[in-house]
């Protein structure tokens, strides 16, 4: 939980936040576009694990020690607004353009992208500052890419 303090700045000395911290906020993100139809599936988690695993190289045990920890924090927590901060904060505008088609990745990964994921993503879309364009463009080259 050390890493969730730190992100969310709830420790009273909090040390700079660290590119993995980032990336765990990151998967969270991932993880409620999974949840916001109300159901993860087992592809949905496979995808999960696999992108978090190639774009930002959190092994797979680490990732199922941290799911609980990140379902927990989501359940608590009452907007957005506290995972994107830090990633807009620290991250260029491609790499959040690039969390952005992940997200559209995850959310088409069960096959289809329904209107509360679709909700989701423009939400974090907008909390990451990323244009319009630049989310239709994510949108569209995730989308192709799970066809």
């Amino acid at each position: 939980m050390r890493w969730l303090n730190q992100l969310f700045g709830t420790d009273n000395h909090t040390p700079e936040t660290t590119q993995h911290d980032l990336h765990r906020a990151a998967a969270a993100l991932l993880l409620e576009v999974a949840r916001s139809d109300g159901e993860v599936d087992e592809n949905e988690t496979r995808h999960l694990i696999e992108t978090v695993q190639t774009r930002w190289h959190l092994d797979p045990e680490e990732m199922q020690d941290i799911l609980g920890e990140i379902e927990s924090r989501l359940n608590q927590a009452t907007d957005l607004f506290e995972f994107t901060a830090p990633l807009r904060e620290h991250w260029d505008p491609e790499t959040r353009v690039a969390l952005i088609e992940d997200m559209w990745a995850m959310a088409a990964s069960d096959g289809n992208a329904d209107a509360h994921e679709e909700h989701m993503i423009r939400r974090v879309s907008d909390l990451l500052y990323v244009s319009h364009g630049d989310y239709i463009r994510a949108k569209m080259k995730a989308v192709n890419s799970e066809q």
